[in-house]
């Protein structure tokens, strides 16, 4: 199978997964196709192969046994966001394996240093985002930390190993998966790099406190516009 063909079949089943997460009872996000896909195609995109087929792998055996991988994940989130809620609907998840918790613990390990990395360097980029660790929610949003270790409990043992492979062999080469996803993410939202996509954030947050045109921003409220922000 072509990689392009690989993600989209992926994704295809991620999104008939994500549509049927509350039943008919939509919320907004639902009806927004094109977001979804965007989205999840960055996060994708830059695995690896083998990691990439192991989770369509998941996807397909999820399917055969009636499990929704996505709702799962959203109720694994609920532990740290809405522990009430988590308690009604907990029952609905499988087991995990100590193996399963151990590299899940190292995957965060892994996705947490790189994430800090990144942050330090794209300041704007990271207050535009999710707060990072569990500790940092107010109100029930969701942290990085809470999104990322619920999606990584509802992958399988060989995809968790796939993927902790796939980031180790890249940080010898000095290569950070999380920035790479980030990277993919902003250029969906019309971005041609980080560091403009950077630029471009600290010039909304200035306008947003107040603040007045740059010299080195000036070229970003040109671009905002053509991008309709």
């Amino acid at each position: 199978m072509e990689r392009d063909a690989l993600l989209d079949k992926i994704v295809e089943k991620e999104w008939a997964m994500f549509e049927a997460v509350n039943g008919a009872d939509h919320v907004s996000c639902q009806e927004d196709r094109p977001t979804f896909e965007a989205m999840r195609r960055a996060q994708f995109s830059a695995w690896s192969r083998a990691a990439a087929e192991s989770y369509l792998r998941d996807l397909e055996a999820a399917e055969a046994q009636g499990r929704n991988l996505v709702r799962e994940k959203y109720i694994r989130m609920m532990e740290s966001t809405q522990p009430e809620g988590y308690e009604a609907f907990k029952g609905e998840l499988p087991a995990l394996s100590e193996a399963q918790e151990a590299l899940v613990k190292e995957l965060w390990g892994h996705f947490l240093a790189q994430t800090e990395r990144m942050r330090e360097k794209y300041p704007a980029v990271a207050l535009g985002g999710r707060p990072l660790r569990a500790g940092e929610e107010r109100d029930g949003y969701a942290s990085i930390e809470t999104y990322q270790v619920g999606e990584l409990k509802t992958y399988s043992e060989e995809t968790l190993r796939a993927l902790l492979s796939h980031m180790e062999a890249l940080e010898e080469e000095g290569v950070d998966l999380a920035f790479q996803i980030q990277r993919n993410s902003v250029t969906c939202m019309g971005y041609e790099t980080m560091e403009d996509a950077e630029r471009a954030i600290a010039f909304q947050l200035i306008q947003q406190f107040g603040g007045g045109e740059c010299t080195s921003c000036g070229y970003y409220a040109d671009r905002m516009e053509t991008m309709g922000c």
